[in-house]
This record gives C-alpha cells, sequence and structure tokens, in this order.
C-alpha cells in the first residue's frame, strides 16, 4: 500500500536513510577489520576460501548501492515539499476561492457562489456564526444552476455582523418536499501558511484551507477577474453534459447507451467493451459514419451470457478503406450534482464518477426543467 508523503513522513525517511548509511559504514569497516585479522592468521598451506567474503562484498555493495538510491528519492521529496511551501507562499495576499460552507468576513462585502442541482418550490440562504446561532436568512433563487450572492454583514436582528468565520447553508427543498443538492463556493484573502499532520494548508481567517482544495486565484482588490473556471464549474450543476469518457456504468440489467464520434466515414469498425481485467468480454460490428454515432449495449457478452454489475470500458476500432485507423472519441453524458478539486484541477460528479471539466463538450438543461 502506498501512503500520502507529508513533511513528516519525509523528515523521517531522511533520518533513517542516515542512520542506515551511518549503520553501513561502522558493519563494514567491522568486516574489513576482521577479514584482515582472518587473512594474517590463515594458515599459508591451506588458504582461505574466497568464495564467503567476496559474497559479502557483493552484499555490502547491494546495500550501500540501495541507500544511495534512498538518499537520491529522499532529496527527489525534500524538492518536492520545497516547491509546494513556494506554491504555498505564492497565495499569501490574494484572494482564493474554495468548496466550502464556512468564510471569514471581514466586515467587507462578501461575495459566495451556490449552485442548485435541480429546480427548487423553496429556497433559503441561511448564514450561521462560530457558536451555529443563525444570524441572517433570507430567500435564495430557486433555479438550477449557479448563482451568486453578496453578504454585507447584515444580521436579521438589525445591525451588522462582527468580523470572523461564518457559515453558509442553501436549505432547498423541491416539490415533493426533497432535499435538493447543493454546492457552495466561498472566497477569502490568505494571510499565511502552515503545516498539520504534515500536510500544508493556506490560512484564509481562522480557517485552515488544503492546497487541493482551491479552485481558484486572484490578485487582491481584483476578485472577479480570474473566475471563469470555477463559475463554469458550478454551473454545470444540474445540468445534462456530454464529457469525453471511454468507462460505463453497467448496473446488470439495464441497456447502456454509448456515443462516439469518428473524423471520417470508416470502412469497417468494431466496438469492443472491455472489463477491470482487461479482458474483451464483448465484440460487434459498430455504425461507422463520420460524426456523432450511437451504440446500445445490453449487456449480452460474446458467449451469449448477461455480463455482472460493474465498470467497463469501451473502445472504438474503426479503420478506413485505405486501411488506416480512423481517430474516435468517446463520449459520454449524465446530470452534474456537485463539484470537487483534486491537486488543483476542478472535477464534476456524475453519479459516483468524476469528470475533469477540461473533458465536457456541451452542456443542456435537463428536458424536464425546459
Amino acid at each position: 500500500m502506498v501512503s500520502d508523503v507529508t513533511i513528516n513522513s519525509a523528515l523521517e525517511q531522511q533520518q533513517k536513510t542516515s542512520n542506515a548509511g551511518t549503520q553501513l559504514t561502522e558493519d563494514f569497516a567491522q568486516f574489513l577489520n576482521l577479514l584482515t585479522v582472518q587473512l594474517q592468521n590463515q594458515d599459508p598451506l591451506s588458504p582461505m576460501d574466497t568464495t564467503e567474503f567476496t559474497n559479502q562484498l557483493v552484499a555490502f555493495s547491494g546495500v550501500e548501492q540501495q541507500i544511495n538510491t534512498n538518499q537520491k528519492l529522499d532529496s527527489l521529496v525534500s524538492l518536492e515539499i520545497g516547491t509546494a511551501f513556494s506554491v504555498a507562499q505564492n497565495y499569501v495576499g490574494q484572494d482564493v476561492s474554495y468548496i466550502s460552507s464556512e468564510f471569514d468576513f471581514t466586515g467587507a462585502p462578501t461575495k459566495l457562489r451556490y449552485s442548485l442541482e435541480g429546480n427548487a418550490a423553496l429556497s433559503k440562504i441561511n448564514i450561521t456564526d462560530e457558536q451555529g446561532k443563525l444570524v441572517y436568512t433570507t430567500d435564495a433563487s430557486k433555479n438550477i444552476g449557479a448563482h451568486e450572492f453578496v453578504w454585507d454583514g447584515t444580521l436579521t436582528a438589525g445591525g451588522k455582523a462582527e468580523s470572523g468565520t461564518y457559515e453558509i447553508h442553501i436549505d432547498a427543498l423541491d416539490v415533493n418536499q426533497d432535499p435538493v443538492n447543493t454546492t457552495t463556493v466561498v472566497t477569502g484573502r490568505v494571510r499565511g501558511t502552515e503545516t498539520q499532520g504534515g500536510q500544508i494548508f493556506l490560512l484564509v481567517g481562522d480557517r485552515a484551507v488544503g492546497l487541493s482544495n482551491i479552485l481558484n486565484t486572484s490578485e487582491k482588490d481584483n476578485l472577479g477577474n480570474n473566475n471563469d473556471s470555477l463559475t463554469m464549474a458550478i454551473s454545470y450543476v444540474g445540468m445534462e453534459i456530454n464529457y469525453l469518457n471511454t468507462e460505463l456504468q453497467y448496473d446488470g440489467s439495464t441497456p447502456v447507451d454509448l456515443s462516439y464520434s469518428l473524423d471520417e466515414n470508416a470502412d469497417r469498425a468494431k466496438i469492443m467493451i472491455v472489463n477491470d481485467d482487461g479482458e474483451t468480454v464483448y465484440l460487434a460490428d459498430a455504425p461507422k459514419n463520420k460524426g456523432l454515432n450511437a451504440f446500445t449495449w445490453d449487456g449480452t457478452l460474446s458467449d451469449g451470457s448477461n455480463a455482472p454489475a460493474g465498470t467497463y470500458q469501451f473502445i472504438i476500432d474503426a479503420i478506413g478503406s485505405d486501411d488506416k485507423r480512423i481517430t474516435s472519441s468517446s463520449i459520454a453524458n449524465g446530470q452534474v450534482t456537485g463539484v470537487e478539486t483534486n491537486n488543483g484541477q476542478i472535477f464534476l460528479n456524475i453519479g459516483t464518477t468524476s469528470v475533469n471539466i477540461n473533458n465536457v463538450l456541451s452542456a443542456n438543461l435537463p428536458e424536464e426543467t425546459i
């Protein structure tokens, strides 16, 4: 099992490598002393067999090479951590946007973003303080998609909120009184960095935000000029999107509709369904027209049995009249239910699948909302 590399684990590993090098040096010196004594006291008429100490020398050499390799890896890890520290320091003094419900209120109007997975019949914005006390409430948009709200610190009971950490909640219900999933994105200015458990965090107000949670950043006093990717991401929530993808989820009974495009007309084309073990479990002729094509897989395997529920990959192999392969793009579709980040990359949630925002081809409102 591979564990995450943290500052603490890197330092511990460096210490282990250093200790191993010191111990090897001591052991090798002791070995040479013993070998010298043995050679000095051997019977000239029956000299020692050199095979054993030659093997020991080879073993020492192998351990030494491994320690040298570990030292080089430790240096690379240190360089990586140093780079991460530099990246973190660059955020200081800048405004960052990240997925969270907690935000730092400084007394100035604060822009908050939220998105609804579906249309709501009732929608409220509720803001609570650090003790969980409701300090402000107002009506929120009921429409599917992304929205913005600016809170100037006004309290429901009157007066202005003090600077500090607050939390925004979007409470939305549909016509059936079922909760509507929401995503909230907040913004704050980075005042410093710190480490927790060996991980690097940005300090936004009193909150520590992981580097991987940052959606985007903008220079101070210039918020809003660099938020295209963030606005696009949350605006996809609740929409049906087409995206580049070769993965399909089969539930064991429901046919799966697949889409793909060809750069030009094909002389022949095959569709292959591959399981998690990399085995081709289904092979059939596929439409071969230039542009977008559709294919439905009913779960039948090549041997006539039904495929078990699970994750599969589909591959299009198209050949032109000149016997050259034609470029194809596999396309999937689904409704976006949320947004997440991973190592600075923005992903859209579609069921159990996470789709890189860069792979989105098109987006439309679901038919029932049109």
